[in-house]
Order: structure tokens, then sequence, then C-alpha cells
């Protein structure tokens, strides 16, 4: 408690870190401003980057392991998921992965971080047709971070960057009993910024059979 209280007095917590992590998650879900201007056609985001609140969230979950801002994440593509479901079914989600170096250096995966959030708000909502996938899809080549880079380099430097588990992807298949237009996967992360990378994870999806893949983001 004396570490904790000595770290907030050297580092204090930003006012608008406050306000995003001390609002009602259905009132904070309904105040942040949506995104627009989606930069690939196969993915969507539901709140504006640029805008203080939302990347003071992202970074809360990024770089904080903050489990509330992962709660409004989840909370937030909970609520877009369910306007899926009455069209989709099954739902499968597929959190982003990031490398083992990224997972060393950070500790953990903030999109697994959000989808473990998911999976709590699926069985208190006693839904069956919203399924988490994991291990399914796999990051081979460490990058530096996308945000230090143009928008060119951005582009280069996610090519063949995903791995498949294809024992698993048939599994899907199977499941989903494929050919049916009913379903849906879904790549969720925390951020699309060009969309580069979430288009290369939905093409090495689609190449290996799992064809209505999209992808699906807490910000842009």
């Amino acid at each position: 408690m004396l570490y904790k209280t000595v770290l907030d007095a050297l580092f204090p917590i930003p006012k608008t870190e406050e306000e995003v992590l001390s609002m009602d998650i259905n009132t904070i879900f309904g105040k942040l401003p949506r995104a627009k201007n989606f930069p690939i056609r196969e993915a969507a985001s539901i709140f504006a980057y640029k805008n203080e609140l939302v990347w003071r969230l992202i970074w809360c979950i990024k770089y904080k392991k903050s489990i509330p801002a992962a709660k409004i994440a989840a909370y937030s593509l909970f609520r877009i998921l369910t306007i899926y479901q009455p069209i989709a079914s099954p739902i499968i989600i597929i959190p982003m992965p990031i490398t083992s170096r990224r997972r060393r250096e950070r500790g953990f995966n903030q999109c697994e971080l959000i989808a473990y959030e998911i999976e709590k708000l699926i069985r208190l909502s006693n839904i069956k047709d919203i399924i988490i996938i994991r291990n399914l899809l796999f990051r081979t080549q460490h990058k530096s971070r996308q945000t230090l880079k143009g928008r060119v380099d951005r582009l280069e430097s996610t090519h063949e960057i995903f791995s498949v588990d294809t024992s698993i992807a048939n599994r899907i298949q199977q499941m989903i009993g494929q050919p049916t237009p009913n379903h849906l996967i879904l790549v969720i992360d925390d951020v699309i910024t060009t969309g580069s990378t979430i288009l290369e994870a939905i093409n090495i999806l689609r190449k290996n059979g799992l064809t209505q893949t999209f992808g699906l983001s807490v910000a842009h």
C-alpha cells in the first residue's frame, strides 16, 4: 500500500484516465465518439482513437494491464457482437496475437485480456453462439511498433507475419458446417491504424478456408 502511495505521488494518474475509468460502463459506451472512415473494407472500429479519453483507455489496457479498462473495451465489443448475433451464428472471436518477444516485454497480450472479459459477458448472458478461439492465429515475426512508422513502412512490414494452426482451422470449418452463409469470424484488436496488420491476419485466415473472416477493433 505504501509503495502504491509513493508511486501515485511521483506519477499521478492523469485526470483523463481517472475520468474514463470512473464512469459507468454503459455511460462511457454512449459517450465516447465513434470511429469514422475505416481504412479497409474488411474491418471496422468502434471509437475514434484521436479522442483523449479513447487513447487513454487503450493506453491503460496496453501498457498498464488495467482490468477496468479491459472491461470497458470488452463491453463495447460485446455490444457490437450482440448486434451481429441475430443474423450471424456462430460468431467466432479470434484475439489478435502478439509475438513471444512482445509478450516477454509486456508480460501479457492486451487482446487476450479483452477476450477474457468478453467471455465473462458471454457466460453472464448465457449466449451459446459467440465463441472465443485461441491459438488459431500466431504472430511469427517481431516488428518494431507500428505507431513509430509511416504508412508505407507499416504496409510493407506486415507481409507474412502470421501463421495459422491448420488443425484448429479445420475443426472450425467442421463446426460451422462450411459452406454456410450465416457464421461470422472476427479478429479483434485494440487499435486499427492503417489496417495493414489486421488485413494480413484476415487474409491468412481466409486462405486457410475461413472465408467469412473480418476485423473489429476497439478504436481507430
